[in-house]
């Protein structure tokens, strides 16, 4: 298996809940997909066969810990993603393969942040890791072509927070 490189945009919205801890909301637009390589007889490296692409609206619910003057934070949660679209084709065929994807995908977050203060609005880095919690592939393992896949990946964010209030912190 071998990861795509996607796209992602959204937006978020931070309730705090105690001093330097907030409840994050982050609906967003999300790209996501892998390349699948088999190993063929009498070729010494893998041949790229299946490629998945699919396209989320997703909402993870995230817990953020502030520390070092709330510039660094930890954050981890859950992600319920909706499948909006997919498409899966073979690089042995002209034509796309069916395969039955899941329209429901749950994954775990977990990573790590820094905010960069600009002024009232601040710039912030975040990594972080992801991992499906649920097969997305919905036939059994013995008829399907790709067999049960879940979603992993580490996503890279940045953007500007631009609180909607002035806060004394």
């Amino acid at each position: 298996y071998k990861g795509l490189i996607g796209f992602e945009a959204g937006t978020q919205l931070d309730l705090k809940i105690a001093k330097s801890v907030w409840i994050s909301i982050q609906p967003s637009y999300s790209q996501q997909g892998t390349r699948i390589s088999y190993n063929v007889w009498n070729k010494y490296e893998p041949v790229d066969s299946v490629q998945i692409n699919l396209n989320y609206f997703s909402v993870p619910v995230l817990l953020k810990v502030s520390f070092i003057n709330q510039r660094f934070y930890a954050i981890g949660g859950i992600e319920t993603s909706y499948l909006l679209d997919n498409a899966v084709s073979s690089h042995d065929e002209e034509q796309d393969i069916d395969l039955k994807i899941s329209e429901w995908n749950v994954a775990i977050h977990f990573g790590i942040g820094m905010r960069i203060p600009l002024g009232f609005p601040k710039l912030f880095v975040e990594l972080r890791y992801a991992q499906g919690i649920i097969n997305i592939t919905d036939e059994p393992i013995y008829t399907s072509y790709v067999p049960r896949v879940k979603t992993t990946g580490f996503k890279l964010f940045t953007g500007i927070e631009i609180p909607l209030k002035r806060m004394k912190d």
